[in-house]
């Protein structure tokens, strides 16, 4: 399975709009991954506010197939919404297994330490992930840098955002 996973900050210009259009921005591009997870395979939003300075918003999707990779960003930068959200990382991997539903900490560049007891290891070819409890989770990412996400249904991401 291929594996992309999308860092985004909120830029400050979102929380300016009136907050009828902010509600309906989030509400089209929350409907669009919902559509697009039901159609094409695994999707997760995970909530980065107060965990990372650089970015807000995780999106991790797994594919059969680069294509699909580039299907949904396709797809994500026709939405308006996008137009408030500056990426600032793109990860691409390749692995056997997804994300459930735990806090996620990811290396980018690996993992020295030992995995702690109770969390779930899985990993690609580069990048490392652990799933399991904020508690458990957090000391880690801290030590080793690495980045620290909070699981969210897709409207629930947004709304973390502002």
């Amino acid at each position: 399975m291929f594996w992309s996973l999308s860092l985004f900050r909120l830029l400050p210009e979102f929380r300016r709009l009136e907050a009828e259009l902010q509600e309906h921005l989030k509400e089209d591009f929350a409907a669009l991954l919902a559509r697009w997870q039901a159609k094409e395979g695994f999707l997760r939003a995970y909530s980065l506010v107060g965990f990372s300075h650089e970015a807000d918003l995780l999106l991790f999707q797994g594919a059969p197939s680069p294509k699909a990779l580039q299907a949904l960003r396709r797809e994500v930068n026709r939405a308006r919404f996008l137009g408030f959200l500056e990426p600032k990382a793109l990860f691409l991997d390749q692995g056997e297994e997804a994300p459930r539903e735990g806090f996620l900490a990811f290396f980018p560049r690996g993992l020295e330490a030992a995995t702690p007891e109770g969390v779930r290891l899985f990993s690609g070819r580069r990048v490392v992930f652990l799933e399991g409890s904020l508690e458990r989770l957090f000391p880690l990412a801290v030590a080793e840098g690495g980045y620290l996400a909070a699981p969210r249904g897709f409207r629930e991401a947004l709304d973390d955002l502002g």
